[in-house]
């Protein structure tokens, strides 16, 4: 069967469907990435990091464990299978995952590095044009991710002394006897402290500030009852929710998606004693937590940031030589896109997408747009998260191919799924709690 898609961004989500379809299909579709080698997000990959999901979550042993391109094999292939199993880590490091998704970039070829998308239109069929070439395909895979976020009260301040966790590695600043202010209490917080306590004593900091606007800095929860939420039939149920449920939902489970782990909150933990008791020339650690930075503005080469605690109202002014950004990310649709952004559905910030992952537009049904990675209101707390990488890959290969999504054999669940509120009772509690 002919197989006509062109993948814009070589991601894990992109490159998880591209190993599906290489090993299925064998041809027919092009995956177009700017970079020559897979990076991940490089300029806040930490060698320390740690990823919060099992190794069996990789690109794709959930749907096909017997497939080569699973980070089993690529243990195996490079002669360090029984190395990884001696090391008996608790979690894999971001640094070798990422090493297992280069190894799949190189190895596959429908993945063309070096080709940075440009702009897609359409006029029947899909035009992609690069720097190279115009190709044309009857789907588009967009598989880019999404885009740093910057607070309102940030924007504009731009420059080496005020910028986003996502450059950290890319500018690495100079922060030696500096203050430097962390804003953000989740795990990118989390790290981006421990990446400045950890640094040689003539490279660190004098003084660190991390603000939180949580009251505490709030664990994840990765317990296993809680991870049904991370799995395919959940997944479809939540889709099928009305708009109240599927927010009601996202509150009640934040912390399934959104927190530190445990690692890391005991790491930052010992830092702190470190510092306290046991370094003759320590780094002053502040914790603030359940405050919001209401006011940033430039004071000579470093900034004043007010922040804004809750319930109390009260105060507070910092100075900071270096204010580092760890607000996570946004949705935004590619500049690649704008010939046809016109012509594309959306929903609040996100692009309206069907249960296939593929994109509401005014365009021929038989020609499509799908998007990952950028519908958390729509598909769930597990549409940005691994766990369900692979999944989502093989739904939009099953919808590609034109097939029936293929059944799950894994047992029935544990737990019975509950009955959801209606949608006037989940309204109902939405006003009630001011959201």
């Amino acid at each position: 069967m002919e197989l006509s898609c062109i993948g814009v961004g070589t991601g894990p989500s992109n490159l998880s469907l591209a190993c599906q379809i290489h090993e299925q299909i064998g041809q027919g579709a092009l995956f177009l990435d700017r970079q020559v080698d897979f990076h991940w997000h490089p300029g806040s990959a930490f060698d320390s990091t740690e990823l919060q999901v099992s190794h069996f979550k990789d690109l794709i042993t959930p749907v096909n464990p017997r497939s080569a391109y699973t980070f089993v094999n690529y243990l195996h292939e490079n002669g360090r299978l029984y190395h990884f199993l001696n090391a008996q880590f608790e979690t894999v490091l971001r640094a070798e995952f990422e090493q297992y998704l280069n190894w799949a970039f190189h190895r596959n070829p429908l993945v063309r590095g070096g080709e940075t998308v440009r702009e897609i239109r359409f006029d029947g069929e899909f035009r992609v044009r690069t720097d190279n070439a115009v190709l044309g395909a009857r789907n588009v895979v967009v598989g880019i991710g999404k885009q740093a976020q910057i607070p309102p009260q940030f924007q504009g301040w731009t420059g080496p002394n005020l910028f986003h966790s996502s450059e950290i590695l890319h500018i690495n600043p100079q922060v030696h006897k500096k203050h430097v202010c962390v804003v953000g209490g989740g795990q990118s917080g989390a790290e981006m402290l421990l990446h400045l306590v950890g640094r040689p004593e003539e490279w660190r900091p004098g003084s660190i500030t991390w603000v939180s606007q949580s009251e505490n800095y709030l664990p994840i929860d990765n317990s296993p009852l809680t991870n049904k939420l991370f799995t395919p039939c959940l997944s479809d149920r939540f889709v099928a929710m009305c708009e109240p449920q599927r927010r009601l939902l996202l509150r009640r489970f934040m912390r399934a998606s959104e927190g530190i782990s445990e690692n890391a909150q005991r790491a930052v933990y010992q830092a702190l004693y470190r510092h306290a008791f046991l370094e003759p020339n320590r780094c002053e650690i502040t914790l603030r937590p359940g405050c919001t930075v209401s006011h940033c503005i430039n004071v000579g080469a470093g900034h004043r940031l007010t922040l804004q605690y809750a319930p109390v109202e009260e105060v507070e002014e910092v100075t900071a030589d270096i204010v580092i950004l760890a607000t996570g990310y946004e949705n935004a649709v590619p500049g690649f896109l704008e010939p046809i952004a016109h012509r594309l559905e959306t929903i609040e910030n996100e692009l309206a997408i069907r249960e296939d992952f593929s994109v509401f537009w005014d365009g021929p049904r038989d020609r499509r747009i799908f998007v990952y990675n950028a519908n958390v209101g729509q598909g769930g707390l597990a549409d940005p998260n691994l766990t369900l990488l692979a999944w989502r890959a093989r739904r939009i290969l099953d919808s590609l191919m034109e097939s029936a999504p293929r059944v799950n054999p894994e047992p029935p669940d544990f737990i019975c799924p509950t009955s959801v509120e209606s949608c006037s009772d989940a309204k109902a509690e939405e006003m009630g709690s001011g959201i």
